[in-house]
């Protein structure tokens, strides 16, 4: 199968830093590749994968994250090439304009959502709602969009060679991931706290909103002791920080569409206590990978309970569900679906006009 994906303008795949899109898209093209599939990336910048990549930008436009400039001239111009090539099926993570120029290729379009549904968002896609196929990455995320011409759900997946998995663990609790209120950092600290358990704490913070809500809640609490903050770390410092770690505390206060580090922190072998919000049921099994609660107040009784999870039941499920294998395998059933579909309503239309 001759297959495009087209990634994000903003960060090369795979990113040296912050960039889940970019980390699964490193995945899902190089195991593409090594299941003999032809794959081209459009990316930015000098970006390391198997396949064969095309560059619109030299340079990845990371400092003007947000211009719709750059993603225009990106997009249009994949879109554009794609067309003019043989290529079976075009694969799409890159947002917003994919959808709406999806209708006028030659080929049939999947486009992957990334993120929530929110009313704009969901004005968008309802708007071009037969124009591509759809995939989402949780059922949750699925039940709470419009109704999409969805083709099913693919879950993302971690390297989990990358991810060293840990038996052995140390005397902390861990928050990884962007520092916001949505995350429910303060909250995981507090539950720590109450429990005598020490926590360490590391992901990005956003200007704005997000460091006022680190400078107010957050910065007051960190002590370098009980509460450790390690500020933006690397990938393998991240891993580091979860394989060493006895849980992961993740008190959730939105409808996350899936959660990429509760399966990084399963994959280093810990466990994960959850708000059950957006995609953490299906994420997480009850009393096997980790603890899912209804209130911060549950999970605070939960963290009495880590011992009785297995730390090896963590990664073994892991790696049946999120391996980067079972996540291409699922994408090709949809490639092949959608090709399917396509073929059938390209049939259909010349039959209409021959009759």
């Amino acid at each position: 199968m001759n297959i495009a994906i087209i990634a994000p303008v903003w960060i090369p795949v795979p990113p040296e830093g912050y960039g889940g899109i970019e980390r699964l898209l490193k995945l899902l093209v190089d195991e593409l590749v090594r299941m003999g599939q032809q794959v081209t990336l459009f990316a930015a910048g000098d970006s390391k994968t198997l396949a064969r990549q095309v560059i619109f930008f030299e340079e990845a436009p990371t400092l003007c994250m947000g211009d719709v400039i750059y993603d225009a001239i990106h997009v249009g111009k994949a879109y554009k090439a794609i067309a003019g090539e043989n290529f079976d099926i075009v694969h799409d993570h890159a947002g917003f304009l994919g959808p709406a120029f999806a209708s006028l290729m030659p080929q049939p379009v999947v486009h992957t959502l990334h993120g929530p549904f929110i009313p704009e968002i969901s004005m968008f896609y309802s708007a071009f709602r037969n124009d591509c196929y759809y995939v989402a990455i949780s059922k949750r995320q699925q039940e709470m969009g419009p109704e999409l011409n969805y083709l099913g759900v693919v879950s993302n997946a971690v390297d989990m060679e990358e991810h060293r998995y840990a038996s052995e663990k140390d005397d902390y609790l861990v928050n990884v991931g962007r520092i916001c209120e949505a995350k429910g950092t303060e909250t995981a600290i507090r539950l720590a706290l109450e429990k005598g358990k020490r926590i360490v704490l590391a992901g990005k913070i956003d200007a704005g909103r997000d460091m006022e809500y680190f400078d107010a809640k957050i910065r007051p609490l960190v002590d370098g002791d009980r509460v450790v903050y390690r500020g933006e770390v690397t990938q393998q410092e991240k891993i580091d920080i979860l394989s060493r770690a006895r849980a992961f505390i993740f008190p959730i206060q939105w409808e996350e569409p899936f959660g990429l580090v509760m399966v990084e922190s399963l994959a280093c072998g810990t466990p994960v206590l959850a708000t059950r919000l957006g995609a953490a049921p299906e994420v997480i099994e009850q009393g096997v990978t980790g603890f899912l609660g209804d209130t911060p107040e549950e999970l605070a009784n939960y963290i009495d309970r880590i011992d009785e999870l297995d730390p090896l039941a963590c990664r073994r499920e892991a790696e049946k569900r999120f391996s980067p294998s079972v996540m291409a395998e699922a994408y090709l059933g949809v490639y092949n679906r959608a090709i399917a579909l396509h073929k059938a309503k390209l049939h259909k239309t010349a039959s209409s006009l021959t009759s």
